[in-house]
């Protein structure tokens, strides 16, 4: 039984001085030294994060050399509106609005002035690269008006990117 006890001691006081020479994690991994997927979620905050060593977000060239929001091809937009005197034929009858040169139409409508149900936009739709139609039909007795509306932008800004 002493033997016993004396193994079990010296298993025990093993123990001890193993447990107190454990290493934690943070004194094995080198400063800087981490990979993205390795980081807790929240655990980097934007105090920790050295500004100056992030580059520029790819095809940010308008956002670093716009000087204001002004000239930005957003900024650009304008609206044209033409008035279209519509027949009582029942027939649809097509307006067109034509976007200033050097611009591009990307999108549009249009309006019945007669409120009562007898004219009625039968569609509205991009007729070219520079147009916007939309077809009015009237069902009344007398002549009414419709407008149709473009909404133009620089064609360099319309462009699809290379």
């Amino acid at each position: 039984m002493v033997v016993a006890i004396a193994a079990l001691v010296v298993a025990m006081s093993g123990t001890a001085v193993a447990a107190s020479k454990l290493v934690s994690g943070n004194s094995l991994i080198k400063k800087n030294s981490l990979s993205g997927n390795r980081l807790q979620n929240r655990s980097v905050m934007g105090s920790k994060i050295k500004l100056s060593s992030l580059a520029a977000v790819p095809n940010a060239t308008n956002a670093v050399t716009a000087a204001t929001a002004k000239a930005a091809p957003i900024a650009q937009v304008s609206y044209v509106s033409t008035s279209v005197t519509v027949p009582d034929t029942g027939v649809p009858f097509p307006g067109t609005a034509t976007c200033p040169a050097g611009t591009s139409v990307i999108g549009g409508g249009a309006s019945a002035a007669d409120k009562t149900g007898n004219e009625l936009v039968v569609d509205s739709y991009a007729s070219s690269e520079t147009t916007w139609t939309a077809d009015i039909e009237n069902f009344g007795s007398a002549a009414t008006t419709g407008t149709v509306g473009a909404i133009c932008a620089p064609a360099a800004a319309t462009s699809p990117a290379p």
